[in-house]
């Protein structure tokens, strides 16, 4: 025969039963919030991104294998009437950068470079698939060392100082910091 005491510990234990089995269900709908890779808005950004490079990559294919093949100033005069046609595509200005390096072209290259992170501020987006800062991080060391030398043979050369500009900007915004 169960006494008063007893009726009290199964209630008790029942009630711990019931807050333990509100705490695991809690839990589980938590981890599966989590455990979701990415939210709508995220699924959406994502798909725009995939959109863009896929059409970029229709758009530049002539002048990727041009590029590929070394063909520079081929790929240079095709980009040149893509530019033309679309001047609001940022990624031209990228691949005229990227040519325009491997050309030798260190300052137009960077110059190129700014332009698209104007248009593009993704590009300088760490968690953008459309980044291009370490690349862009790579040239300016080289870039910088080169301008300086320059500067102190024409201290007076706006060209210098302009190119000069732009690598400063590149690394405030490739940092994370305002134009």
């Amino acid at each position: 025969m169960m006494d008063r005491l007893d009726k009290i510990n199964i209630v008790i234990l029942v009630g711990l039963l019931l807050i333990t089995a509100g705490m695991v269900t809690q839990h589980e709908i938590t981890a599966k919030k989590q455990d979701r890779p990415e939210s709508d808005a995220g699924l959406v950004l994502k798909k725009q991104y995939e959109k863009k490079i896929a059409e970029n990559a229709e758009t530049y294919k002539e002048v990727i294998n041009l590029q590929k093949l070394g063909h520079y100033a081929e790929a240079l005069t095709k980009l040149e009437e893509i530019i033309q046609s679309h001047p609001e595509k940022a990624q031209a200005y990228i691949y005229k950068a990227q040519l325009l390096n491997s050309q030798g072209n260190l300052v137009e290259s960077i110059k190129m470079y700014r332009a698209a992170i104007e248009m593009e501020p993704d590009f300088v987006d760490k968690k953008s698939p459309l980044f291009v800062g370490n690349t862009v991080l790579k040239l300016i060391p080289e870039a910088r060392s080169k301008l300086n030398r320059e500067k102190k043979l024409k201290p007076g050369d706006k060209m210098i100082t302009a190119a000069l500009d732009n690598i400063y900007y590149l690394q405030r915004r490739i940092a994370g910091g305002c134009e």
